[in-house]
């Protein structure tokens, strides 16, 4: 390698190495981040209508919406430092503390779980109880896996009174008929049968006494310590964000759709929001307000299923302190 090459190569390793040090732990304000569950959907609504309005600003912060995916793990890319807060399933969020992941939850995007169990309108399957003999599609290690074991003994059935059908996240055996139960999220296969014409039932888990908290925002424990004024800035621009999304639907569309207007088209943008709802704030619940008691619960589901050994200190875990501030 000549003088010249060196030269060059030098100063933009350096580069390398500075910006890969210094983007770990954010230091200012225009360096946080936030790493989606997933990609790009309406369920992610308050953060991305924040973010096209500008209140993530007005409340003091910059904030980069980064899409989540098989790549892009929550939870592991903010343990890392690679992302200041993330979105994770609460069920997720509760294993990785487990193994001694030092992240604490501060609110909650689904309240209550989404996830759903549909089948044809026609095989009248109206109660977990009706899945007896029923071919029942399971999607091993999820939350929809976990949920369906808890109606299924609650209903007095086991395995064996059923034929379970390994399934992934690709809706066609339900089309094709080669399943009678498909686990499933509220809003997102009801609109492909709403848009097929295909009459449908739902089991929905917390009509059937389950609690079961979807989504959680989070962060690290040196964030939280360090930084919980980036904290309160995210939460207050967070429910700005879905207060904004509820109360000014249209011009929320349009904001939603921007960040993917080839698969986000304001008719399933609309049919999004109006399914989720009552999973994003319940009745008795503000945005994002969750309880710790809404985890005891869900930890006590956890523990009955052997995915949790022993009981964590949600105390630590959980932290209700900024909600508690800012509804206060």
């Amino acid at each position: 390698m000549n003088r010249k090459h060196l030269l060059w190569i030098l100063p933009a390793f350096a580069a390398v190495v500075i910006a890969t040090t210094f983007h770990l732990i954010p230091t200012r304000k225009n360096e946080l981040s936030l790493r989606l569950k997933w990609l790009y959907d309406p369920g992610f609504a308050g953060e991305m209508v924040a973010d096209r309005r500008g209140l993530f600003e007005q409340n003091g912060i910059t904030l980069a919406i980064r899409p989540g995916g098989f790549e892009s793990d929550p939870i592991k890319l903010v343990s890392n430092g690679s992302d200041t807060f993330g979105v994770a399933g609460a069920d997720s969020f509760l294993l990785a503390r487990s193994k001694g992941i030092p992240i604490v939850a501060f609110a909650a995007g689904y309240i209550e779980t989404p996830v759903v169990f549909y089948s044809r309108e026609e095989a009248n399957i109206v109660t977990p109880s009706d899945w007896k003999g029923k071919r029942i599609g399971v999607q091993a290690g999820q939350d929809t896996e976990t949920i369906y074991k808890v109606l299924l003994n609650a209903a007095g059935l086991t395995k064996n009174d059923v034929v379970e059908v390994p399934v992934k996240y690709d809706f066609s055996p339900f089309l094709h008929g080669d399943v009678d139960v498909w686990p499933g999220y509220a809003a997102t296969q009801s609109y492909i049968l709403h848009e097929k014409g295909i009459p449908y039932r739902t089991v929905v888990p917390s009509e059937r006494g389950v609690k079961y908290v979807g989504t959680v925002y989070f962060t690290t424990e040196t964030v939280m310590n360090d930084h919980p004024e980036w904290i309160e800035a995210f939460i207050k621009s967070l429910i700005a964000g879905w207060e904004f999304t509820y109360d000014h639907e249209p011009e929320a569309i349009v904001a939603i759709s921007s960040f993917d207007e080839a698969t986000l088209t304001p008719a399933l943008v609309k049919w999004n929001l109006d399914k989720q709802r009552e999973s994003i704030k319940p009745p008795d619940r503000h945005f994002c307000q969750f309880k710790q008691s809404d985890f005891e619960a869900m930890q006590q589901i956890l523990l009955q299923q052997e995915l949790l050994r022993e009981p964590l200190d949600l105390s630590k875990a959980i932290q209700e302190q900024f909600l508690t501030r800012i509804y206060k």
